[in-house]
C-alpha cells in the first residue's frame, strides 16, 4: 500500500490512453508526457501503459507501507527517501516505512513516479487513467488527497538500472515546439506568424490537463471565417478571438468551434506537459512528411530501450 503524506498542487493517477471514444466525445486521457511515464515504468519492469502518479509543479510525498522498486522521472526535481536524496531516472528499492518526497520542480511541469506493482485503480472504458472534468478512472476520477491509500499487487522484483544519459529528455523554460500547419493556418496574418516562429510567446496561467493558454505583448491575428466546430486532438494549436493560442493537452476536449492553425507533431507532444507558467513557447513549421521522419527517428531511438513506448 502506498499513503499520500502530501498531494501537492495536483497528483493524479494515469496510464494507457482512453482509445477509440473520442466520437463519443469522451477525450483519451493518459499522461501529459508519455515519454517520461514510459520511462518510469520501464526503470520497475513494466509496460509503458501501466498505472502511475503524475505529479504537477509542487511535487508531492508518500509513505510506502510494503517494499516495492520505485522511479521518479520527468521535470528535474530533487527527490529524497527518508530525507537522503536519491537520484531520478534510476530504479531505488523502497521497504515499509519509508518516505519519498518529490520537491517542487525546477524545470518542466511534471514529474512520474512508478512502482514495481499494479496500482489498484478504477478502469473505465478500457483505461484506468484519471480523467478530472468527467471524474472517472484512476482513484474515486480525481486528483489525490492527503490519506489517499492505494492499494499495490502483482509486486515484482526488478533489477536496478537507470535510463542512459542520451535518452533523459531534458526539459526549460524555452520551449521549442515542431508543428504543422493545419485546417486555417492560411488565415494567420504576416504579424501572427512572426510572432508563433520568431518571437515566441508565453505560457499564462491558464493552464491545466486540458490545455495552455500562450500570450504575448501583441495579439495573434487569424481572420479566420466562423466555422462549425471540428475534431480537434492534444496537439492542436486553435486561436481564439483575443489573440491568445491555446495548447490542447491530453484532457483537452474532442471538438473546438476556433480556428485551428497549427499541429504539434506526434514527436513533440511529450514537451507539452512539461510546459510551466511563465515558459517561454517558440514553434517551428514542418511538413508532415518531416513529421513522420522524426517520429521514426525517435522510435528508433528509444526502440532498444522502451519495448512499447508511448510518444
Amino acid at each position: 500500500m502506498i499513503e499520500v503524506l502530501n498531494a501537492g498542487l495536483q497528483t493524479t493517477i494515469q496510464a494507457g490512453v482512453r482509445a477509440g471514444h473520442r466520437h463519443f466525445g469522451v477525450p483519451g486521457s493518459g499522461p501529459a508526457d508519455p515519454l517520461s511515464m514510459s520511462l518510469a515504468n520501464r526503470l520497475v519492469g513494466a509496460d509503458a501503459t501501466q498505472p502511475a502518479f503524475e505529479l504537477t509543479l509542487t511535487g508531492a510525498s508518500f509513505r510506502f507501507h510494503s517494499a516495492v522498486m520505485v522511479s521518479v522521472t520527468g521535470a528535474e526535481a530533487g527527490v529524497s527517501l527518508n530525507g537522503a536524496g536519491v537520484p531520478m531516472h534510476a530504479t531505488v528499492p523502497v521497504t515499509a516505512g519509508d518516505e519519498l518526497d518529490v520537491a517542487p520542480a525546477r524545470h518542466g511541469c511534471r514529474s512520474y513516479l512508478a512502482v514495481s506493482g499494479r496500482l489498484n485503480v478504477s478502469e473505465f472504458l478500457g483505461s484506468r487513467s484519471t480523467y478530472l472534468p468527467g471524474g472517472f478512472g484512476g482513484h474515486e476520477g480525481r486528483a489525490l488527497r492527503a490519506g489517499d491509500r492505494i492499494e499495490v499487487s502483482d509486486v515484482r522484483s526488478v533489477a536496478e538500472v537507470e535510463t542512459p544519459r542520451e535518452l533523459r529528455p531534458l526539459f526549460n523554460d524555452n520551449v521549442l515546439l515542431q508543428a504543422c500547419p493545419s485546417s486555417e493556418f492560411e488565415f494567420l496574418n504576416e504579424d501572427a506568424q512572426t510572432i508563433l516562429f520568431d518571437e515566441g510567446l508565453k505560457a499564462t496561467q491558464r493552464s491545466s490537463r486540458m490545455g495552455v493558454e500562450l500570450s504575448g505583448d501583441r495579439a495573434v491575428g487569424c481572420n479566420a471565417p466562423e466555422k462549425q466546430s471540428s475534431p480537434v486532438f492534444p496537439g492542436s494549436v486553435q486561436c481564439p478571438p483575443e489573440g491568445k493560442p491555446f495548447i490542447l493537452l491530453a484532457d483537452a476536449q474532442t471538438t473546438g468551434g476556433y480556428p485551428h492553425v497549427l499541429q504539434v507533431i506526434s514527436n513533440d507532444r511529450f514537451q507539452l506537459g512539461q510546459i510551466k507558467p511563465g515558459a517561454r513557447v517558440r514553434f517551428i513549421q514542418r511538413t508532415p512528411d518531416e513529421a513522420a521522419d522524426r517520429l521514426r527517428a525517435r522510435w528508433e531511438a528509444y526502440s532498444d530501450w522502451l519495448s512499447s513506448p508511448v510518444i
